[in-house]
């Protein structure tokens, strides 16, 4: 496949620039080079035939896609979409990991043609266009939307104005989707354009990692990135949403280059530290638009950062005063460190504001939070003294929670359920273990049992039980958890599959009136625990039918019936078996 060179030297001109790219193909050529090799040469020569048939000319190859010169926009955008049909029938029926995706991008501008190549800013405007286009789509520019629209059928949705790398003006551009795909209208307003396009961004990277072969394993490195500590339990990991995990990093790391120093930072911990690097540059190319939209500004502060620090403080002092805050300063430490801490002089090096402080950034929401604490509270042989202070710290933290929730997208309450990850590794240590004053094991080594072949560990102090000092076998665990005593675990499922705090208005409205929000009804919502609200409703429904009556007319009497009805049947999932 040779360029073909037709422009005399330093020939100006009017030309549709269209470059192709494969993606994931740096991450692809670490983990099988003469297969991607392959692969690409394949799918390059489909694409300068395309490309001839439609009378464009190959300008160049950039290694793992092709710089094009078409003459007619419509030519150009007729070309790609052929090319991406073509792509997309040659790999029917193959398994992800055999085939390339492609993104195209399209502009069309002022050239400057000269021996065989094309120079000028049109250029680099559809190069940047090609990063904003979704894995087999295309994206174009306004100019050539405009020109192409009434000669051709052109299923595009709107971007929006972006703001391209390098480029000094926003480029308005329209997307048009893979081949069996439908485009979605997104109107943009001229005070919103911003928050549009930011949002259509991580949007349209979360779509992107869901389709990747690799998913997986870029779920886990995101939660591990996310949360602090690696997960294989596929149960587990599809209780968090990836969009609502990718905003908050976003909210961490403020910089592409921070959020690769955090992944790589996770990742050069694992046992398959080549496997996830690779992963890792997968998750930074996707999120490179998302990172190269302007920052919103104007936007109201949820919280003040001095009334957060005032929460911070007021939580300090209501676990200060408890007579177990040793305890609770330890189950703090081990939400951070992952490790068991027994040395009085290692855990005074913070105070109980300050752990509570890196608390909240490490779990941003109540559900983060519940995690935590149940992924320590379940490998202590004393699990119901720790399951009560537990409880505490839920208690109060619950306030900060409730004053920041709006800082946590709308989707962080939705659970991910769309794919099951087969992909487990269990971990238990291959050596002995002393034992910390409360059963806590702090190991350095483990042993991965794998049933599906890949097996991952991250090489950190993890925490861990002793079989032997397990006292409850499933069968206790089971009563204990219908016991209405002790309802931790119940009010840890409604806080991990809903948004508590419209637990909290529904549970309210049963037992009382339905919520109205006004002033008294916001009094007498704070004046109420989550607990308490929850022997409250056990007390006035007594059976599982009424309860269900119940909620069910309450969906209805509260704003927003969508919302409640989710929230209820979550109330309702978690409560029943706790009903005879």
């Amino acid at each position: 496949m040779q360029p073909s060179h037709i422009y005399s030297p330093a020939e100006r001109a009017l030309a549709a620039i269209v470059l192709t790219d494969a993606v994931s193909y740096s991450a692809r050529m670490s983990v099988d080079e003469e297969g991607t090799l392959t692969l690409i040469q394949r799918d390059l020569d489909l694409i300068a035939e395309q490309c001839e048939c439609f009378g464009g000319k190959v300008l160049k190859s950039t290694g793992d896609g092709l710089l094009m010169s078409f003459y007619s926009a419509v030519q150009a955008v007729l070309c790609s979409q052929e090319i991406q049909h073509q792509l997309a029938k040659l790999v029917e029926g193959v398994p992800p990991e055999d085939y390339l995706q492609h993104r195209i991008g399209i502009h069309l501008g002022d050239v400057l043609l000269s021996h065989g190549d094309v120079l000028g800013n049109g250029v680099n405007i559809a190069a940047r266009l090609q990063t904003k286009s979704t894995p087999g789509g295309i994206c174009i520019s306004q100019t050539v939307y405009d020109v192409v629209k009434a000669r051709i059928k052109v299923n595009a949705s709107f971007l929006g104005p972006l703001k391209l790398k390098n480029i000094q003006e926003p480029v308005t551009a329209y997307q048009i989707p893979p081949c069996g795909q439908s485009a979605t209208m997104v109107v943009a307003s001229p005070m919103g354009a911003a928050a549009v396009s930011s949002q259509s961004a991580l949007a349209n990277a979360v779509s992107v990692l869901e389709q990747d072969p690799q998913y997986r394993r870029i779920k886990k490195l995101i939660f591990g990135t996310y949360q602090g500590v690696w997960e294989n339990d596929p149960k587990v990991l599809a209780q968090f949403n990836l969009e609502m995990m990718l905003a908050q990093l976003q909210q961490r790391h403020h910089t592409l280059i921070s959020l690769e120093k955090a992944l790589q930072t996770m990742a050069s911990q694992l046992n398959h530290q080549e496997s996830y690097l690779a992963i890792a540059n997968i998750i930074l190319t996707v999120l490179e638009p998302v990172y190269d939209q302007p920052e919103v500004t104007g936007a109201a502060t949820p919280l003040l950062s001095k009334s957060i620090q005032e929460h911070y403080q007021q939580a300090a002092q209501s676990l200060m005063q408890h007579d177990d805050r040793q305890r609770i300063k330890k189950l703090l430490y081990a939400i951070l460190h992952s490790t068991w801490e027994n040395d009085p002089a290692a855990l005074a090096l913070n105070t109980i504001a300050e752990l509570i402080a890196e608390v909240h950034q490490l779990a941003p929401t109540e559900g983060d939070l519940s995690y935590h604490l149940e992924r320590i509270v379940k490998c202590l042989n004393r699990k119901a003294r720790y399951t009560q202070l537990a409880l505490v710290i839920s208690e109060a933290l619950h306030p900060l929670y409730v004053a920041t929730q709006e800082i946590v997208p709308e989707s962080a309450g939705t659970i991910d359920t769309q794919r099951r990850d087969d992909d487990f590794t269990e971990m238990h240590p291959d050596a002995t273990a002393a034992l910390g004053e409360d059963g806590m094991t702090s190991l350095t080594n483990w042993v991965s049992l794998e049933a599906s072949g890949e097996q991952t560990c991250a090489h950190v102090n993890r925490i861990t039980s002793v079989p032997e000092m397990a006292t409850d076998n499933s069968e206790q665990e089971s009563v204990r958890l219908r016991d209405r005593a002790n309802i931790y675990h119940l009010r840890l499922d409604i806080m991990r599959y809903t948004n508590p705090l419209r637990a909290k208005i529904l549970l309210l409205s049963t037992v009382r009136s339905p919520f109205t929000a006004n002033r008294q009804d916001w009094l007498t919502l704070k004046s109420q625990s989550l607990d308490d609200l929850l022997h409250a409703t056990f007390e006035y429904c007594q059976t599982f039918s009424d309860l269900e009556s119940k909620l069910t007319i309450m969906c209805h009497c509260v704003e927003n019936v969508g919302e409640n009805v989710q929230t209820a049947g979550a109330i309702l999932q978690a409560m029943k078996p706790f009903y005879p």
